[in-house]
């Protein structure tokens, strides 16, 4: 089975100019868990709701908090108590208006169309990552493939 025909084919991207808050509204919008940075359609990066609380986590590091998450924050917004709720909107607010640029992860795992989907549950394996972008052979996002996306391929399940 190839990845061309288990990836989804109408991919959101991200700009490497857009902001961290108009990335957080997409992927709340449409549920997913991260999406690849393109320039001209081109693969530059990738941003994930890792990536996003990773830099959030930053941010309280920088003001001389630590936020050390619980199993729970990994999957909710997290939430300091011991934060000022005025110090927290103004973090919140500052990191919101961040570019993607400086939040992305620029080294990318991809895959193409005509790879063996084995290859591609390798690679996802190997690089502890839940999707890879699937580009062309100019580099141009044609896809993505997610760990759910095989799951459902093998068990038959169209889309």
């Amino acid at each position: 089975m190839k990845v061309g025909e288990v990836m989804t084919k109408n991919v959101i991207t991200f700009t490497p100019d857009m902001t961290v808050k108009e990335a957080m509204e997409i992927l709340v919008k449409n549920n997913i868990g991260g999406a690849p940075v393109t320039v001209n359609g081109k693969l530059v990066g990738i941003v994930t709701q890792r990536d996003l609380l990773s830099y959030l986590d930053m941010a309280y590091k920088r003001q001389g908090w630590i936020f050390i998450p619980t199993p729970f924050d990994i999957i909710e917004v997290p939430r300091l108590t011991a934060l000022p709720y005025e110090k927290f909107t103004e973090i919140y607010e500052k990191f919101g208006q961040e570019k993607l640029e400086n939040v992305m992860q620029k080294k990318v795992y991809f895959v193409e169309p005509d790879d063996d989907i084995e290859d591609a549950i390798r690679l996802l394996g190997k690089a502890k990552v839940n999707r890879l972008p699937v580009v062309d052979k100019d580099k141009n996002v044609v896809g993505i493939i997610t760990r759910g996306d095989i799951l459902r391929a093998l068990a038959g399940y169209k889309k």
